[in-house]
């Protein structure tokens, strides 16, 4: 029965010349109303909490991989860390046998062992230790670049020493006169004699006894022709009476290298290599720097 107020909602066919009428009361209206925005809210709810839930999973998931890549690269802190630890001993071991083989520590190096482990405690150490043990290593990175490079400034000026000494035989010959006071050759006077006489045939090579540079390559009084080669630390060398030379001022030699051969130019009284050594220009025993009595 309609009554005064309700609302009448008809439904025609297209095909059909009869319609359906609905009476809605004002109350079902609204309750019908208050059901369809129960069910839109609900909806809206489920879905806000699923766009939530999908932003969690998803942060979720990142966090998941940032910890395992954090893992991994902890590990690898550490596994560097064991090997870098390693490299310096290995280091330490190398710069002490070079310190007691040139001489630089008295103490001689002792044996090395220990029980072997399968744990290593590098791996095991947290956070704050492991910051602790690398800035140990970094202090014994410090201390190790020291020491090898005052070994390498000593066995530099050690090479260079060694290759400016002029320590080799600068021809094939025996000796013929001595270092020191003697007897002129030629008429029998008291002499200083600069240097040590050297027999050998004519033409015999001779060599230069340290690397040096040739400041002088011609004839001079009483030395016929000579060679004069400067050398570091303030030694010389002098090669006296060759027949000829085979280097010009300037050039640079290397211990052993051909200078030029036995003659018997210049105050000689046959073939002969007259051979000094000097320090700051003063004349010194050639045969002490072979390791000879003068």
């Amino acid at each position: 029965m309609k009554v005064k107020g309700d609302i009448t909602i008809t439904v025609w066919r297209a095909d059909s010349a009869f319609g359906r009428s609905i009476n809605l009361t004002p109350r079902l209206l609204a309750v019908s109303l208050l059901v369809v925005l129960c069910l839109v809210a609900a909806g809206g709810f489920a879905a806000v909490h699923y766009y939530q839930m999908m932003v969690q999973a998803s942060d979720y998931a990142g966090l998941e991989a940032r910890v395992d890549l954090m893992h991994k690269a902890d590990q690898g802190i550490r596994v560097s860390a064991r090997q870098l630890a390693d490299q310096i001993a290995s280091l330490q071991i190398t710069a002490q046998t070079l310190k007691i083989v040139s001489g630089l520590d008295p103490d001689s190096l002792g044996g090395v062992g220990g029980p072997r482990s399968k744990v290593d405690p590098v791996l095991s150490l947290n956070q704050r230790d492991l910051s602790k043990h690398f800035r140990s290593l970094d202090r014994k990175r410090i201390t190790l670049e020291t020491e090898l490079r005052q070994l390498q400034d000593y066995y530099t000026t050690r090479e260079i020493l060694i290759a400016a000494t002029p320590s080799i035989m600068p021809v094939r010959g025996y000796p013929s006169d001595r270092f020191g006071r003697r007897a002129d050759p030629f008429d029998g006077s008291e002499d200083f004699h600069p240097g040590i006489d050297i027999s050998a045939p004519k033409g015999t090579k001779v060599l230069a006894t340290a690397d040096g540079l040739v400041v002088f390559a011609g004839r001079r009084f009483g030395y016929g022709k000579l060679v004069n080669i400067e050398h570091k630390f303030g030694i010389s060398t002098r090669y006296g009476h060759l027949d000829r030379y085979t280097v010009k001022a300037g050039d640079r030699v290397r211990k052993g290298d051909i200078i030029g051969y036995v003659g018997a130019t210049g105050r000689a009284t046959g073939s002969h290599l007259h051979y000094e050594v000097r320090l700051l220009s003063q004349p010194l025993n050639p045969l002490r720097f072979l390791g000879e009595s003068g």
